[in-house]
C-alpha cells in the first residue's frame, strides 16, 4: 500500500511487501468457507435431512483438506478465523441466570490455537514495547477484560456467575482482536478485510433468503434467529414483514444491521479499488438497505442515514479533488454532474424508505425514548454507588425491575452498560481501548495518501457507525456484532505496526481506473 505506515510509526527498513498472491489466497479460502457455511450446508441439510452439526463438521474437514493440499494451511486458518467470527455457530455449555451463558463458538476452535502460534512467533522474533496508540488499545482492552472478571469476583450484583460469563465473552473479543492484529502485522490489512467482507456478503445472502421465505430457514445451529415479527411495510406489490428473523447466521436482524454498518464503507473502498466489483457492491448496498429496513430498528436507520451523509460527503469531496488534480476542468465538471446525480438518487431512495412506514406508524418512533433515558440515568447511578467494580456484567438485566424499570431489560448503550457492569475503572479501560483504536486509524489516514487514505477514512466511518448504533441498542451481549468490531479494530492496530509498510511503492489499491485517478 502507498507508504502505508511510514517511519513515524516505527516500522523496520528491510521488510518486503506482502505478495498479491498471498492476499488472493486469503480471499479464495474465505470465499470457499463462506460458500460451504452459507450455501452448501443449508442446501445439503434441506435435501438430505442430515443433522446440521454433522454437515458443519464435514464442511470443516473439507475446507481443511483443501487448504492442506493447496499448501496454504496458515493462510487458510487465519482466513477461517475471520469468517467464523462472522457466524454465530455455537453450542451452549452452561446456562446461567438471565441471558448469561457460556458458549463454545466455532470461531473459538480456530482463533485460540492460532493466537498461541502467532504469539509464540511474535515473542520469538523479539518485541519492543512502546507507549503509543497501538499499545494503549491493546492494554486498554486487556485491562477491561481483567476488570470484568474482577467485577464478577467482587460480586456487587446478584449473580457472580452472570458477571464471569460476561467477562468470558469479552475475553473472546480480546482474542479476536489479538489474532486480527497479529495476522495483519505479518501480512496486509486486506488479509482480514477481504475475508470479513466475503463473510458479511454470505450472511447478507442468507438474510435475503429469509426475507424471501418470510421467516427463518430452519438452521438455528448455524446461528439463525427464531421468527419474531414486529410490523410490515409495502415494497411495490409485496408486503414484507419486519422483525428479527432476517439476520443471516449472525444472530438476528438487528445484529446483522450492526455488521452491515461496519462493512458498507469498506465495501465502497473495495469497489473503488476494483472497478469490476462495483456492480456487486451496489447490489450489496441495496440488499443491506432492505435488510436493515426489515430489522425495523430506529437506531439502524438513523445510523445508516448519518453514515450515508458523512462518508458519502467524504467520498464526493475525495473524487472531486482527485479529478481536479489529474484532469481538465471539463472532466472535473463531469465528475461534479455525476456526483449531483448520485446524491439525487440517494436522496430519492432515503425519501422512499422514510415513507415506507406501516400505515400511520412512522419509520422513526420515539415511544422508547423515555425508558431509555431512564436506563441511562440508572446506569450512572449504579456506577456512582459501586464506582470501582460496578455490579458485574449482565446483572443489570437481573435487577432492572428493582430499579423501577421493566423486568428483564438491559442498558441500551454499550458504554453505559459497561459502566454499570464494571464501574468507572472498567468503563475507563473500555473507553481507552476504543479511543486508542480510533486514534490509530486517524493517524493512518493522515500518514497515507490516495486510496490508502480513503481506506482509513472508511474505517473511521465504520467505527463511528458502530458506536452510534450501539449507543442506542442493548448490544453489549451480541457475540458476532461486537466481535466484528474488535476484529476490524485489531486489523487497524496490526496495520499500524506492519513492518511491510515502510517501503514506498505503487499503491496496491490503485489497480482500477478509479484507483489510478486517486493515486
Amino acid at each position: 500500500m502507498t507508504e502505508l505506515l511510514t517511519d513515524r510509526f516505527g516500522a523496520t527498513d528491510n521488510a518486503l511487501p506482502v505478495h498479491e498472491s498471498e492476499v488472493r489466497v486469503y480471499a479464495w479460502t474465505a470465499l470457499l468457507l463462506t460458500t460451504l457455511l452459507a450455501v452448501c450446508v443449508p442446501v445439503a441439510a434441506a435435501a438430505s435431512g442430515f443433522p446440521t452439526p454433522a454437515l458443519v463438521a464435514v464442511a470443516g474437514l473439507c475446507y481443511f483438506a483443501v487448504v492442506l493440499v493447496s499448501g496454504h494451511v496458515r493462510a487458510g486458518l487465519a482466513s477461517a478465523a475471520v469468517v467464523l467470527t462472522l457466524f454465530d455457530i455455537a453450542v451452549t455449555l452452561v446456562d446461567g441466570p438471565g441471558i448469561a451463558t457460556v458458549d463454545l463458538v466455532a470461531a473459538d476452535l480456530v482463533v485460540v490455537p492460532l493466537l498461541l502460534v502467532l504469539l509464540y512467533e511474535t515473542v520469538s522474533g523479539g518485541v519492543s514495547p512502546r507507549v503509543n496508540g497501538r499499545s494503549l488499545a491493546a492494554v486498554g482492552l486487556f485491562a477491561f477484560v481483567c476488570w470484568a472478571f474482577a467485577a464478577g469476583v467482587v460480586a456487587n450484583g446478584v449473580s457472580s456467575a452472570a458477571a464471569v460469563m460476561y467477562a468470558i465473552e469479552q475475553l473472546r473479543n480480546l482474542v479476536v482482536f489479538a489474532v486480527a492484529a497479529l495476522v495483519v502485522r505479518r501480512t496486509d490489512v486486506r488479509c482480514v478485510l477481504y475475508p470479513f467482507l466475503i463473510a458479511v456478503a454470505g450472511n447478507l445472502l442468507v438474510s435475503l433468503g429469509q426475507i424471501a421465505n418470510g421467516g427463518m430457514l430452519g438452521f438455528p445451529f448455524l446461528g439463525e434467529p427464531p421468527d419474531r415479527y414486529l410490523r410490515s411495510f409495502a415494497l411495490g406489490s409485496f408486503d414484507i414483514a419486519t422483525g428479527f428473523y432476517a439476520g443471516g447466521f449472525v444472530g438476528h436482524g438487528r445484529e446483522l444491521a450492526m455488521v452491515l454498518l461496519l462493512a458498507l464503507p469498506l465495501a465502497v473502498v473495495v469497489a473503488v479499488r476494483r472497478a469490476w466489483l462495483s456492480p456487486f457492491v451496489v447490489g450489496a448496498i441495496a440488499a443491506s438497505v432492505l435488510s436493515i429496513r426489515v430489522a425495523d430498528t430506529d437506531a439502524g436507520w438513523a445510523t445508516l442515514v448519518l453514515l450515508a451523509l458523512g462518508f458519502g460527503a467524504c467520498l464526493t469531496v475525495w473524487l472531486f479533488f482527485a479529478a481536479k488534480r489529474r484532469y481538465s476542468p471539463a472532466v472535473t465538471a463531469v465528475v461534479g454532474v455525476v456526483a449531483v446525480a448520485v446524491w439525487g438518487t440517494i436522496a430519492r431512495v432515503l425519501w422512499f424508505v422514510l415513507q415506507s412506514g406501516d400505515g400511520d406508524t412512522p419509520i422513526f418512533r420515539t415511544d422508547t425514548l423515555a425508558v431509555r433515558i431512564e436506563e441511562y440515568i440508572t446506569a450512572i447511578q449504579v456506577a456512582v454507588k459501586y464506582p470501582l467494580f460496578g455490579i458485574g456484567g449482565k446483572n443489570f438485566y437481573l435487577l432492572s425491575d428493582q430499579y423501577g424499570l421493566p423486568a428483564d431489560i438491559g442498558v441500551h448503550n454499550t458504554l453505559l452498560s459497561n459502566l454499570a457492569a464494571t464501574g468507572f475503572v472498567g468503563a475507563g479501560f473500555y473507553l481507552l481501548a476504543v479511543l486508542a483504536v480510533a486514534f490509530v486509524a486517524l493517524r493512518l489516514a493522515v500518514a497515507t495518501n490516495g486510496i490508502e487514505r480513503l481506506l482509513w477514512v472508511a474505517m473511521l466511518a465504520s467505527m463511528a457507525a458502530f458506536h452510534a448504533y450501539s449507543s442506542w441498542m442493548a448490544a453489549y451481549h451480541w457475540t458476532v456484532g461486537n466481535a466484528a468490531f474488535w476484529l476490524l479494530a485489531g486489523a487497524t492496530v496490526g496495520a499500524a505496526s506492519n513492518p511491510y509498510r515502510n517501503r514506498p511503492r505503487r499503491s496496491r489499491f490503485g489497480s482500477s481506473a478509479l484507483g489510478r485517478l486517486l493515486g
